[in-house]
């Protein structure tokens, strides 16, 4: 907490304490003066009902049972002090009772009125302590009902208007049986498009000590043939889902794609292939996207095996390497 906050604290805790002391010493000053000015200073011994009543009500109703007997005493010490009776002129305990009635009075009630003030106070701060809670949760659950709807209206709209549906998939699957191996491998570039959830990406395959281009995506255009020396020792060596979120693999991707993906062979373990994804959002690369791109490998890796390498330094045609 700083020193600023520390003075509103402060302030705000001495507030209350300061302000219904002006209070009660502007009510007793103008009371006394009122005394003084019309009884000549009797306290008020011959009204009835004791206008001291009124600041001990007061304090009572507003504040609660401290300042009902604050107010209390200032009253009874007023009125001691200004009843001036002949003790002569009755009995001593009918003069003892005739003074003490009045603070003894002043004292109950304020008393009883302040702790009913304080229990009602007390509930009345709980209730609003929970209709603040209930106004908040309530805008928490507009909030949150608000992104919901926002999020299914998006969902319905991306259903809508998904051009790669279920049968779409499983039409592009069905082509890997044909036997022309032009149409088969558009299929496989179709899936991985699926897959990658990007139609920019090109499938290296390695062919003696280099990873030459094989496969290409759609839309991938300009990209290198060949992959660096150094990206492929990376690959081989972790073997896992390279990607530019994580800063130990930035510099070998930099300037060939934001993600690579190892092709290792199931039997043997040795990688006979990369797939490289040149575009892809960078708030994409989380962990579960990163294990989604790992099972690529489960399916992509044996079509690259059953394909011939027809790999050679060739033009493309129609987003495939010859």
């Amino acid at each position: 907490m700083t020193h600023d906050e520390q003075g509103i604290q402060s302030l705000t805790r001495w507030r209350r304490p300061v302000r219904i002391a002006v209070e009660i010493a502007i009510a007793f000053a103008a009371l006394a003066a009122l005394d003084w000015w019309l009884t000549g200073g009797t306290g008020f011994a011959r009204v009835q009902p004791n206008p001291y009543w009124l600041p001990v009500l007061v304090m009572a109703l507003a504040y609660g049972t401290g300042p009902g007997v604050l107010a209390a005493a200032i009253a009874s010490g007023l009125w001691l002090a200004h009843v001036h009776d002949n003790p002569g002129e009755r009995d001593y305990l009918d003069h003892l009772f005739h003074l003490s009635l009045q603070p003894l009075m002043w004292f109950v009630v304020a008393g009883v009125i302040g702790e009913v003030t304080i229990i009602r106070t007390g509930r009345h701060d709980r209730l609003e302590t929970r209709g603040r809670v209930a106004t908040r949760n309530l805008a928490r659950l507009t909030e949150a009902f608000a992104t919901l709807s926002q999020t299914n209206r998006q969902l319905q709209v991306q259903i809508a208007t998904e051009a790669h549906t279920v049968g779409h998939a499983i039409e592009t699957a069905a082509r890997l049986c044909s036997p022309d191996p032009a149409e088969r491998r558009g299929a496989i570039a179709e899936l991985i498009a699926l897959a990658a959830r990007t139609p920019d990406f090109t499938c290296y395959r390695v062919t003696g000590d280099e990873a030459r281009a094989w496969l290409r995506g759609p839309v991938t255009a300009g990209r290198r043939d060949v992959l660096p020396a150094a990206l492929m020792e990376r690959i081989e060596r972790h073997k896992r889902v390279l990607h530019v979120a994580k800063r130990s693999d930035r510099h070998v991707l930099d300037g060939i794609g934001v993600a690579a993906i190892a092709l290792p062979d199931r039997k043997t373990g040795e990688v006979v292939g990369c797939l490289v994804l040149h575009t892809l959002p960078f708030e994409a690369l989380n962990a579960s996207r990163t294990a989604e791109l790992a099972e690529i490998t489960t399916w992509l890796t044996p079509l690259l095996a059953a394909m011939p390498n027809t790999t050679r330094p060739s033009v493309r045609s129609a987003g495939l390497v010859a």
